[in-house]
């Protein structure tokens, strides 16, 4: 018998207009309505995971709600965040001085729980914030920027080859031993605290709960959904995710514009 069920939201549990379907709303309050809580597990900032969690009504059922990949818990039951793996401002400043002196051109995302923060309001976060309808805020001077960051998000205006790209980690780490930097694409970065990601969230709550990770569904589609797939029990990836990660699910759901975390829930319900 599953006990809890965790999902990511773009490309899994929205549709490709950033909704969430009549058939996955269903499905998600039917296995809340069952005893087993179901928790968004997003990359987005943490109100908006929060916001997003409200709408499957994760709030009637004293749910949670996990920001920034796993930087960020929410509590519904206790309205506040219960755990929260943040960079102090010393961190941050050295690391986007580090950061610009290495690359002036690189657009920087601050992921903070109130909202993404940016060095440039270039058109590509444009774009990104017309598809996701979230919040995305310029930053008009880096020096004065003090705000508590979870995540910074690192995309490269001009796209770098492998070696150059594997020169840039070593040199990181060699920088940064005490954070983590994941390569989510080819030109995307993400940095955090230490072992920070949706799989440590994960393990967390579970544990925080007495709930086993091994009777835990995990579904996701991209990279940065690896450290929960690999840590559940029913890792579950979607029929639109990059084929090289399809090997990581036990099981791949529909597409996400068919109703894949329904179809999902369901299967796992009826065992």
């Amino acid at each position: 018998m599953i006990e809890i069920i965790f999902t990511d939201l773009d490309g899994t549990l929205l549709n490709s207009s950033s909704k969430i379907s009549n058939n996955n709303l269903a499905a998600c309050i039917k296995a809340q309505e069952q005893g087993i809580p179901v928790v968004i597990n997003t990359g987005r900032y943490g109100e908006n995971a929060v916001e997003m969690a409200k709408k499957i009504k994760a709030y009637q059922y004293q749910g949670y709600a996990i920001g920034n990949d796993g930087a960020e818990i929410w509590s519904f039951k206790e309205n506040k965040w219960i755990y929260l793996s943040q960079l102090n401002s010393d961190e941050t400043n050295k690391l986007t001085k580090w950061l610009l002196e290495y690359d002036s051109e690189l657009l920087l995302n601050f992921g903070c729980s109130d909202g993404f923060y940016v060095n440039n309001l270039s058109q590509r976060w444009e774009q990104w914030l017309a598809q996701l309808q979230i919040k995305i805020i310029e930053i008009k001077n880096l020096a004065k920027f003090d705000n508590i960051v979870s995540r910074i998000m690192v995309v490269l205006k001009n796209p770098w080859d492998d070696e150059k790209i594997k020169q840039f980690i070593n040199n990181f780490n060699q920088q940064f031993p005490n954070l983590t930097i994941v390569q989510y694409h080819q030109n995307t970065f993400s940095i955090s605290q230490k072992n920070t990601n949706k799989g440590s969230a994960i393990i967390w709550l579970c544990h925080r709960l007495g709930l086993n990770v091994k009777k835990a569904v995990g579904i996701g589609d991209s990279a940065n959904d690896l450290s929960m797939l690999k840590i559940v029990g029913y890792p579950v990836v979607m029929t639109n995710a990059n084929e090289k990660y399809k090997g990581h699910g036990k099981r791949i759901a529909p597409d996400n514009n068919d109703h894949g975390v329904a179809e999902t829930i369901e299967y796992y319900l009826s065992k």
